[in-house]
């Protein structure tokens, strides 16, 4: 395969550093997902397989747009974490990694170890394997960022780029971070630990070209009182694959993953995710939202496990479908998998057109069919739209 073949070129100019070996090695092991992959099955694999990825070259970049609400930032060239070009905010640490490895190493080793065992997603391994300059971003204990931090991800051209960020927020610590991206091929993982009592809060605004791909994993650990929230916010392109896997450690953490997909043309986003509730009084929501026109094609596969041991779980997923054209196309498969008695969890999935009983009354109010649909659509997307704190962000739809 032409495909695996570049993408091992790639790997031996990568460097020889030992996680990415370990990396490359998980890769080979879990191997390309095939069609019949059932975290892939609506990922149109034969036309990512047709790609010959390009590494990254050095090129000259325009600074990336800052969001007004964020007063620090963190750059990334080309999967590259830059940081002659970043302001990096007082009181947090934000090393390349092959520093971090110097006065951090066996935290990230360990880390590095534990995620790479328990992979299931090959691109997430390959992430390791071809990632450029690593990010560690580290929030020492009771340090609370009181304004959003942005990371900014650009591209010089039609490249393959890896960029990672290793995030660590210690005990009682808080951070915001609005997460921005461009670019034509990227697979982007973040992982990250929220030890007792902190808070994390992830803000993905995924806007890439229409021709790029991208792939993008999340990987999280949170243990006692801690809590995380994410959003993605995508207008999809070519395709879009985020996959997420939160482990509720430790007793009474949370987690909030939320997100919405604005899709037009042939434009797709695919969504797989698993929560893992392995500790009692943990709580998490899964809530999804699609706007699909034109042929545009999602889908969402989650699943919410519960282990016996984690008594006293409430645990919620949702996929809500809204449907404007008779060529766009929706899937969805939330599950279930408990093992405890006292448990309150639900899942279910929607899909649907606009009413024409709706589309009458605000016709009879004067607006056109497209001014009408255009309203039925922002008020489907209101309820999460206003819970993003970036105004900046909330403009794209």
């Amino acid at each position: 395969m032409k495909f695996l073949e570049r993408l091992e070129q790639l790997y031996t100019g990568a460097g020889a550093d030992s996680w990415r070996k370990k990396s490359w090695e998980r890769f080979l092991e879990l191997g390309l997902p095939r069609i019949s992959s059932e975290a892939f099955q609506y990922v149109p694999l034969s036309k990512l397989y047709e790609m010959e990825p390009e590494a990254a070259v050095s090129a000259a970049f325009e600074k990336p747009p800052i969001l007004p609400e964020c007063d620090s930032y963190l750059v990334f060239v080309d999967g590259h974490f830059q940081p002659e070009h970043s302001k990096i905010p007082a009181g947090v640490i934000a090393l390349p990694m092959t520093a971090a490895m110097k006065s951090y190493g066996l935290f990230l080793q360990n880390r590095i170890g534990k995620t790479l065992k328990e992979e299931s997603d090959p691109f997430a391994a390959l992430n390791g394997a071809l990632q450029g300059t690593g990010l560690f971003l580290y929030v020492p204990p009771k340090t609370i960022l009181e304004k959003p931090i942005q990371i900014a991800h650009v591209s010089t051209g039609k490249h393959f780029t890896s960029p990672r960020i290793q995030l660590y927020v210690g005990k009682m610590g808080s951070i915001q971070i609005a997460q921005t991206f461009s670019g034509h091929f990227s697979n982007t993982v973040v992982d990250c630990v929220l030890d007792e009592a902190a808070q994390a809060k992830i803000y993905d605004a995924s806007l890439p070209n229409p021709d790029a791909w991208q792939m993008q994993a999340l990987r999280a650990t949170l243990k006692r009182d801690s809590r995380l929230e994410t959003f993605l916010l995508t207008k999809g392109s070519k395709t879009v694959r985020t996959s997420f896997r939160v482990q509720l450690a430790e007793e009474n953490s949370e987690a909030l993953i939320r997100g919405i997909s604005l899709l037009d043309d042939e434009s797709q986003s695919h969504i797989h995710g698993l929560v893992e509730h392995l500790a009692p009084g943990c709580r998490s929501r899964q809530h999804f939202k699609s706007i699909l026109r034109g042929e545009s094609r999602s889908s969402f596969e989650g699943k919410i496990f519960v282990k016996p041991i984690a008594q006293k779980t409430e645990a919620y997923q949702s996929s809500q479908n809204l449907i404007l054209s008779d060529k766009a196309n929706a899937n969805a498969k939330p599950n279930l998998e408990i093992f405890a008695d006292d448990v309150k969890a639900s899942h279910g999935a929607t899909f649907a057109q606009p009413s024409a009983e709706d589309i009458f009354y605000l016709r009879s109010r004067g607006l056109s069919l497209s001014e009408a649909k255009e309203m039925l659509v922002r008020g489907f997307c209101r309820e999460m739209l206003d819970t993003i704190p970036f105004a900046s962000m909330r403009e794209v739809l």
